[in-house]
C-alpha cells in the first residue's frame, strides 16, 4: 500500500525530506503539495532515485505526486 503524505502549506525542502525517508520503506509515495518549488523539488528526488514520477493537478490547486520505485 503507497505512503501517502500531506505535505501542503510546509517549508521547502520539508516535503522533499518527508519522501525521501518514506521511500526507504515504501515502494510508493504519494505527496501533496501547494506549490511548484517543492512539486519541482520532489520530480527532482524521484529522477535522482530512478523513480517513476508521475503528477496531478488537484481541483483545490495542488499537486500530487506519485512517486515509485522502478522494477530492477
Amino acid at each position: 500500500m503507497p505512503k501517502v503524505i500531506n505535505a501542503k502549506g510546509l517549508g521547502c525542502g520539508v516535503p522533499v525530506i518527508m519522501a525521501k525517508k518514506a521511500l526507504e520503506n515504501h515502494d510508493e509515495v504519494t505527496v501533496i503539495v501547494d506549490d511548484t518549488p517543492n512539486l519541482e523539488n520532489l520530480k527532482i528526488l524521484a529522477r535522482y532515485n530512478r523513480c517513476f514520477v508521475d503528477v496531478m493537478r488537484d481541483m483545490d490547486n495542488s499537486y500530487l505526486i506519485k512517486i515509485k520505485k522502478m522494477d530492477n
